[in-house]
């Protein structure tokens, strides 16, 4: 017998071979072992620097009662859960945050993941059966997309924000499957703008369709009470009965976990058939408590909220004056469009060596040839630091 020690290491060679496609691309990533302050910046290599990188829109993860709430829930519950939700995992603080954010949203019940990509990996594939037909956005969330994928339904992607497009290919299929689902993310964590959900729920309702909505980058932030694009819902739509609706705890929360609210059946169901759900250790009751408060305060504050929206209209507005390209956006999540992969990497290590933190995407995060800087505005930034910034910024592009 051959002794393994003396074979070669060829067999891995197709590794390098797939390592060396994507670096030869300019799309290999890296990690940056980073370490956090009290005022929202970072620490990186021990030099300090403006964090326009964080989903922390609200600031809540320094906010003295949500860390309070989470060191309570430490000493009551210890780390973790232990367990899955349905064997010993659940806990009364729980169930009280799936009521708080079915009341909240105004939604039947609620279900917690232990993560948002679980959120809409099992919600998707739990609902969606092999014979229905689901028509996704097109610049929808990876999480979504693998759900998608995972029910092994037949899958259709419509042009982004095309709602023609999008009753076209329905009349098209119309007949041929069990159910239609139409799914979309309701701001759009890359370009920053909003999907035209009220002509999506009008499109659902003539085509006997359901609707799911991924609220992650809007909770909390957008919307008259903050949660979200469907707060521009009328009441007496009696939208809820067709919506599932997606959110995390992760982003304005300041937390960890998903969420999903929907009618009661609907959410019995998820419970059942989510493998995500099912298999995975539930959510830390740590977590569930941070989250629990920061519940509390957006209901009872707007103000974080509105000086968010606020200072991402400024920055925007300066952008746009300075000439670049910021796409579609709308929102606290601004993309400065570049297109060319190298070019946008240049100029986002010339902001770092300036000390800000912007991230560079590149495909396969985005489309081909429009790579960007990805700015995301907080309760952390004030207008000295957005000014400070815009005029670092006209440095380094001066120089590239």
């Amino acid at each position: 017998m051959e002794n393994p020690e003396s074979q070669s290491a060829d067999h891995l060679d197709w590794v390098q071979h797939e390592l060396d496609i994507i670096t030869n691309a300019g799309l290999k990533r890296f990690r940056k072992a980073l370490n956090f302050c009290p005022d929202g910046s970072i620490v990186y290599r021990k030099k300090k620097l403006v964090n326009f990188a964080s989903s922390d829109y609200l600031a809540f993860s320094k906010h003295p009662a949500v860390i309070h709430s989470a060191r309570k829930a430490l000493h009551s519950y210890g780390v973790g859960a232990g367990a899955s939700p349905l064997v010993s995992g659940y806990t009364q603080i729980h169930r009280a945050l799936e009521r708080e954010i079915a009341q909240w949203e105004g939604f039947d019940d609620a279900l917690v993941f232990s993560s948002g990509f679980g959120a809409n990996l099992g919600t998707i594939s739990a609902l969606v059966h092999p014979k229905d037909l689901i028509l996704s956005d097109a610049l929808n969330h990876a999480s979504i997309i693998d759900g998608c994928r995972l029910s092994r339904a037949t899958l259709r992607f419509y042009k982004h924000k095309d709602c023609d497009h999008l009753q076209d290919l329905i009349l098209r299929a119309k007949g041929n499957f069990r159910k239609l689902w139409i799914i979309t993310d309701t701001l759009f964590s890359m370009d920053g703008d909003h999907a035209p959900i009220e002509k999506l729920f009008q499109i659902t309702l003539k085509n006997d369709a359901m609707l799911i909505l991924d609220e992650a980058h809007a909770t909390g932030v957008t919307g008259v009470d903050a949660r979200g694009l469907t707060d521009t819902f009328p009441a007496e739509l009696g939208w809820k009965s067709r919506v599932v609706k997606l959110g995390t705890l992760s982003k304005a929360l300041a937390s960890q976990g998903g969420f999903v609210c929907a009618n009661k059946k609907i959410i019995a169901l998820i419970k059942n058939k989510a493998r995500s759900y099912i298999f995975s250790t539930a959510l830390s009751p740590v977590c569930v408590a941070a989250a629990r408060t920061a519940i509390k305060l957006i209901n009872k504050d707007n103000s974080l909220r509105a000086y968010v929206n606020s200072l991402s209209a400024y920055l925007r507005s300066k952008l746009l004056d300075m000439g670049l390209d910021i796409g579609p956006s709308e929102s606290h999540i601004i993309p400065v469009i570049f297109r060319d992969a190298e070019k946008t990497m240049r100029i986002s290590k010339s902001l770092l060596e300036q000390g800000y933190l912007v991230p560079p995407i590149r495909p396969p995060s985005v489309p081909e040839n429009s790579s960007r800087l990805r700015i995301s505005i907080t309760a952390f930034h004030s207008h000295d630091l957005v000014n400070d910034f815009l005029l670092k910024l006209k440095l380094v592009l001066s120089q590239n």
